[in-house]
């Protein structure tokens, strides 16, 4: 069975077409599937549509408790996800939900990992295309030992054994790109255009981008803090080999050296702060997010695989 996992933050003006297109796509599947929306404390009319959707057998909400962001979300459907695969897609019809039989037909071909990868972002601002470039191109220079494919989105299928891999994960600062990536498995990256958000605002301005590369750096990689050594032990000879030479000549002055040391070791403190505070996060053990309430149940399966019960076989 496959489950198809919607994050949703105030999406109330395209939800009601996103769920007939999707819901017109996943009825040609010929597998099992169910629908799971996270609705990610909205504060629109996006969960009264949401608990109108669930009347429909196979179609479950999980209410969290307030906005936890898209991460969490994404780990809040993985955890109740009941398929053997999950399907990730957002809910603003930039991502086609006609893809999604595609992506099902190579997983069910041997993919364990369909990611759908964007052929250009002639959509995006100049700004945001310049910032998404450099922002792969550090992401790939950090990573330690594995690749994290350029403009693939949160649009992705994974299969049962990275499924299961990313549940025996305990952390709990989640970088989902990243941490997919890491896990390696047999990959598929599928080339796709994206479309232009049907209606409503993106929830990713320019501070909430560099956040979210702050985290992904914190999440996957210890090389600043390696830099950060190497540089403070050339540092340390160059200082000890000046101090040596001026000493011989009578003409030491470090009040503009130590002024520039200063200013490397309190730009190293706050990298090892940035540490310190991901590490506080996992020592804390707090939960990831927070269930509000749920939504909808999974009818009984039976015929055909990819078949719904009538409302009368649920009850009986």
């Amino acid at each position: 069975m496959l489950s198809v996992i919607v994050c949703c933050y105030n999406e109330a003006k395209v939800l009601p077409v996103f769920h007939r297109r999707l819901i017109a796509v996943l009825k040609t599947l010929s597998i099992r599937y169910e629908l799971l929306y996270v609705n990610d404390g909205s504060r629109d009319d996006s969960l009264a549509l949401l608990s109108r959707f669930c009347q429909t057998p196979g179609v479950r909400c999980l209410n969290l408790s307030r906005n936890f962001g898209k991460e969490a979300a994404m780990v809040a459907g993985i955890d109740h996800a009941r398929g053997d695969a999950v399907l990730f897609i957002d809910a603003d019809l930039q991502d086609p939900p006609e893809l999604i039989p595609l992506m099902v037909h190579h997983w069910l071909s041997g993919r364990d990992i369909v990611n759908m990868q964007r052929r250009s972002r002639v959509s995006d601002t100049s700004g945001k295309r310049i910032s998404a470039y450099l922002y792969y191109k550090l992401m790939g220079f950090l990573a330690d030992k594995f690749e994290v494919p350029p403009d693939v989105s949160d649009f992705r299928l994974i299969g049962p054994a990275p499924l299961a891999a990313l549940r025996a994960m305990p952390e709990r600062t989640r970088f989902m790109k990243g941490l997919i990536s890491w896990l390696g498995f047999n990959t598929l990256e599928v080339p796709y255009d994206r479309e232009p958000r049907n209606a409503g605002q993106t929830k990713w301005g320019p501070l909430a981008l560099v956040d979210l590369g702050i985290e992904g750096v914190l999440a996957l990689s210890r090389k600043p803090l390696r830099w950060f050594s190497l540089l403070s032990l050339l540092i340390f000879i160059s200082t000890l080999a000046f101090i040596i030479q001026q000493f011989s000549v009578e003409t030491l002055s470090t009040h503009h050296f130590i002024l520039g040391v200063a200013a490397f070791i309190a730009l190293g403190t706050a990298m090892i702060g940035e540490y310190l505070g991901a590490t506080l996060s996992e020592v804390r053990q707090r939960p990831i997010y927070l269930l509000n309430s749920q939504f909808g149940e999974m009818p009984r399966q039976s015929g055909k695989p990819g078949t719904t019960p009538s409302r009368e076989q649920e009850t009986t």
